[in-house]
């Protein structure tokens, strides 16, 4: 444990006598690091024992003058004197030796010492930092405020008023800060800082970042210090790149990021990018990583992120020779799918000679099983993928490999890479067409596979079957629907979510395409499916049955299952019933309860006709809650997307022309939400029974009248 350490540990015990008597022996070095006592000096002045050095601060000055002229004198000898507490001689005749070496000839110099102290020489703490401050405090120059106002510009300075002009960016109008109220909460900023120049000239930097953007990163990080890249985007985002040009800006910064020696790219999202200051070259902070992985998996992973994210530095040879040499060098110990994973990379990226493992002779004397393992055990996709290749490229068993890989594997990759394989070689493709087959009859047979390939299929993207078979297309909807029900308690819940999305996207664009033009008996069936699919909310249902009516509007007449027990409803009217439900149960029902008591208090029940009362109200209130949970159980809510105007339907807005030619409009809406004196229908009533299902320019009969439908609309429409 080295001083640094040490002292800490005393300091955040609060051991005084310790710190004190290890300070004493710090003293005494030959050699002292300014970064070092820097550091200690920092953790002082923020500790509890800052009032007590205080008064041996100027025990420091003997450090201090061993150390080289540079910004880490300055820096020791400013934290000095806010330490210092006794403001004696020596103290006062360094200060002013320092101000007047480095600001002898500024303007309000002295203005400047009378404010810090250093005038007189009887109070002048903190004196240093602050006059750097006030030299610093000059217009177009740059502060932070610790308070949360941000970045600010210096608009004007005045020595006599003491106080500053500050135009800040989180305040609407400029502030005149005292130069008391500066010294606590203003941090000056230097014009490259990277706040600086956001806020400073902020169309410039937008230019500047898009045409480097690596030095903006690192100007970020150096300046602001570690961040994730969520936290980069805050930074940047809108304030430096506009929204809209963002993801592609990122996308192009990060691919140079990898680049730069100077910032270390985290290994997950949530790791922050680092900045380091030394840089070094790309492979010796490949090297450093390396030195702290005791596993060779993620060494073989390491090395191979360098290949792939880093081929300019594989044109120097040196590199090239060190990559080969860190691979060569693994003690594999006779891990085959290791010592592949190493071949491959040696062999098809760093250019070496062909390895006995990825030979003909080897490769085709391993069983379906051997192969199926070092698959499995190889863990980069990209070292699969060439792996699969050799093994159909000199395996007499690929086909059958590659079948199973395609209905096993978790990775999609490797699924897409195996079925175009499979697909493309014409002595393979009608067995994966009767594997594929098969999945109809048993989806749960492979669920992920089913789930990628039902994907791929309704959009016509596998090549397989023809986009003309629609008897395929409805075999593989209903096996979609049977698999949504059968996966929804199942740890493949997930999957039936993707095919739920997949069929409802796009204003349900699959489902749709799917049922056009099947007949009354497959759409019951798949009506009748969809009910089972917990996936399915009561408004999608709808949809599904507004869509199977378009297609075969005898549907509505034979009082399909899906929608014989519907009571549709808006949002609005849905809250206001059950909260009158809610007000039964918990309000009226209780109160009732309370007057039954009352009314069996008074004796003689059978005379009792407050008591009579009493109980037939709690059979009326109990009907009124029975048949109100019921339609609320039944009730499912209308939405705008969920209305379609090519016939007349629930949540359309007709207008009628009669034979006199007035116009008149009406909606159709559930029973809760009908108001005939705002033209709102329900649907239940025969009117609208009537209308239901016709087109624009077909014609009803209502109660002896004649109507023509002239417009539909949703009832959303303005």
């Amino acid at each position: 444990m080295d001083y640094l350490e040490k002292l800490q540990v005393f300091l955040d015990e609060g051991q005084s006598s310790s710190f004190f008597n290890l300070w004493e022996e710090y003293c005494f070095n030959d050699v002292v690091r300014g970064e070092e006592l820097i550091a200690i000096l920092e953790r002082v002045k923020n500790s509890s024992l800052a009032p007590l050095f205080g008064k041996i601060a100027d025990t420091v000055l003997s450090l201090w003058e061993t150390l080289p002229e540079g910004e880490e004198k300055d820096r020791v000898l400013q934290l000095v004197l806010d330490l210092q507490t006794t403001n004696n001689k020596q103290l006062y005749a360094v200060a002013v030796d320092y101000v007047n070496r480095k600001y002898k000839d500024r303007d309000n110099f002295n203005e400047a010492l009378r404010v810090v102290g250093l005038r007189d020489g009887r109070e002048f703490q903190y004196s240093l930092s602050r006059f750097d401050f006030l030299m610093h405090l000059k217009e177009g120059n740059f502060v932070f405020h610790s308070g949360g106002w941000g970045v600010g510009e210096v608009m004007g300075v005045s020595f006599l008023q003491q106080k500053a002009l500050i135009e800040f960016e989180g305040v609407m109008m400029s502030k005149d800060i005292s130069f008391e109220t500066a010294f606590k909460s203003l941090v000056p900023l230097p014009r490259e800082h990277f706040l600086s120049r956001r806020f400073g000239d902020p169309d410039g930097f937008e230019s500047y970042a898009k045409e480097h953007p690596v030095e903006v990163i690192e100007m970020l990080l150096k300046d602001l210090g570690p961040k994730t890249a969520k936290e980069i985007k805050d930074e940047l985002v809108d304030l430096v790149i506009p929204e809209k040009d963002w993801n592609r800006w990122w996308q192009a910064a990060k691919n140079k990021v990898k680049k730069s020696s100077r910032i270390i790219s985290p290994k997950t999202i949530k790791e922050p990018y680092r900045f380091q200051i030394e840089g070094g070259s790309l492979t010796s902070q490949l090297e450093q990583r390396l030195s702290h992985l005791e596993d060779n998996a993620e060494k073989i992973a390491e090395i191979y992120q360098f290949v792939r994210d880093l081929p300019s530095e594989l044109k120097n040879p040196e590199n090239k020779k060190l990559l080969v040499q860190l691979l060569q060098e693994l003690p594999l110990e006779e891990a085959l799918s290791l010592e592949i994973q190493r071949d491959i990379l040696l062999t098809n990226f760093l250019g070496g000679s062909s390895s006995s493992r990825l030979s003909k002779e080897f490769i085709s004397s391993l069983s379906e099983g051997d192969i199926l393992n070092l698959v499995h055990n190889i863990s980069i996709t990209a070292l699969q993928k060439t792996f699969l290749m050799l093994v159909k490229q000199y395996s007499p068993l690929w086909e059958g490999i590659f079948m199973k890989v395609f209905l096993s594997t978790t990775s999609s990759t490797l699924r897409e890479l195996t079925f175009k394989v499979l697909r493309s070689t014409e002595s393979c493709k009608e067995n994966l067409k009767s594997v594929i087959l098969k999945f109809i009859e048993n989806p749960m047979m492979y669920p992920e596979a089913f789930t990628w390939f039902f994907l791929k299929f309704g959009v016509h993207g596998d090549g397989v079957f023809s986009p003309e078979d629609k008897e395929i297309e409805r075999g593989f909807l209903e096996s979609a629907l049977v698999f949504m029900h059968q996966v929804a308690t199942t740890s493949y819940k997930d999957l039936g979510k993707k095919i739920y999305h997949f069929l409802t996207g796009q204003r349900f664009l699959i489902f749709r395409n799917i049922i056009e033009g099947a007949p009354l008996t497959y759409l019951k069936e798949i009506l009748l499916l969809s009910t089972k699919c917990s996936q399915f909310s009561s408004g999608d249902l709808g949809v599904l049955q507004n869509l199977a009516e378009v297609v075969q509007p005898n549907l509505k007449k034979n009082n399909v299952v899906v929608e014989e027990d519907v009571l549709w409803t808006t949002a609005e009217s849905f809250t206001r019933m059950k909260n009158k439900l809610q007000s039964l149960v918990s309000k009226e029902l209780i109160e009732n309860a309370k007057e039954i008591e009352d009314a069996r208090s008074l004796g003689d029940l059978r005379e009792n006709s407050e008591y009579k009362f009493a109980l037939e109200k709690r059979s009326r209130l109990q009907k009124e809650i029975s048949v109100l949970s019921e339609e609320i159980n039944r009730a499912r809510i209308l939405t705008k997307d969920m209305v379609f105007t090519d016939t007349v339907g629930v949540g359309c807005k007709v207008s009628l022309e009669d034979s006199e030619g007035n116009l008149v409009t009406y909606s159709i809406l559930g029973p809760w939400d009908a108001d005939p004196d705002k033209h709102i229908l329900s649907l239940k009533s025969k009117f609208s029974q009537a209308m239901i299902g016709k087109h624009v320019e077909e014609s009803l009969q209502f109660q002896g009248k004649d109507y023509k439908v002239s417009k539909i609309q949703s009832f959303w429409d303005t």
